[in-house]
């Protein structure tokens, strides 16, 4: 197996959107402009945990995690990065070249 190449990551994150893709993980509720969780990575009694969907990142003000989708996938899958990009392409139809 080789190197995914950059255009085909590029792909994966712009055919995603990470407030659906987080949402199926955890449940978001509408803050200004963003969106609110309760971090999945730690627990917490107040939401924390923000997803801007406009520049497509997560960002975790308790415990410090942030990131884009494939970081998400990796945290919450246990994935390496490949594996985390493989999901995301089997998940919304695109194919991996290496």
């Amino acid at each position: 197996m080789g190197l995914i190449p950059k255009e085909t990551i590029e792909q994966v994150l712009a055919s995603t959107d990470i407030v659906d893709l987080i949402g199926t993980y955890i449940p978001l509720k509408r803050a200004g402009t963003g969106y609110k969780a309760n971090c999945p990575f730690h627990h917490e009694k107040t939401p924390s945990f923000n997803v801007d969907s406009d520049k497509g990142f997560y960002k975790c003000f308790g415990c410090g995690k942030a990131g884009d989708l494939i970081s998400f996938v990796r945290e919450t899958e246990q994935f390496n990065f490949t594996e985390a990009v493989e999901a995301l392409g089997q998940r919304f139809g695109i194919v991996i070249e290496y």
